[in-house]
């Protein structure tokens, strides 16, 4: 169980680095599928697994498509001239340059969040996570990375885990393993 925590807790010390929140989630998980594979925690792929990537990737197109519409507008606001009509030919309020702007940059941010969810679930398909997560890692190191990178703990441990880890979560966030 110490190697095994012990390569946990060297991965995220070697491949974090400052970020947003899922990058740092992604770092995390790829740190713990290091150790899932180390255990041999397989699974199958699931059923629905196609059904999801499908999904996620009807809404990315979704969202591109939004923001050419978005980059259209801002084109014809920054010349002065009104919105073109949507698909069902009914007049787009009529927002501002910066407004434009600030909605294109939130989708383009949410574009960038389900790529990479896209490449997560990917990576991550035939890998059991929780196994190791539940049973070989000290919580310690989890809860120390957490508060080091201002990650939410529940955005990493579901309520099971943190009731059943309560003594860890008092931990100073300079812990070593």
């Amino acid at each position: 169980m110490e190697m095994i925590s012990l390569t946990c807790w060297i991965q995220l010390n070697k491949e974090t680095k400052e970020g947003t929140l899922p990058e740092k989630i992604a770092v995390y998980q790829h740190a713990n599928k290091e150790v899932a594979i180390i255990c041999n925690h397989q699974r199958s792929v699931s059923k629905s697994h196609d059904a999801q990537m499908s999904r996620l990737n009807e809404k990315i197109m979704d969202l591109k498509t939004q923001r050419e519409e978005l980059k259209v507008d801002l084109s014809r606001a920054r010349k002065g001239k009104p919105p073109l009509k949507d698909r069902e030919g009914k007049t787009k309020r009529n927002l501002s340059s910066e407004a434009l702007e600030k909605k294109i940059a939130q989708i383009d941010s949410k574009i960038e969040k389900m790529e990479l969810d896209k490449k997560i679930k990917e990576d991550l398909k035939t890998v059991a996570l929780g196994t190791s997560k539940i049973n070989y890692l000290d919580p310690r190191i989890t809860v120390a990375w957490c508060k080091r990178h201002e990650v939410p703990i529940e955005k990493i441990f579901n309520k099971s885990l943190l009731a059943k880890f309560t003594w860890a979560m008092d931990v100073d966030p300079s812990f070593r393993f």
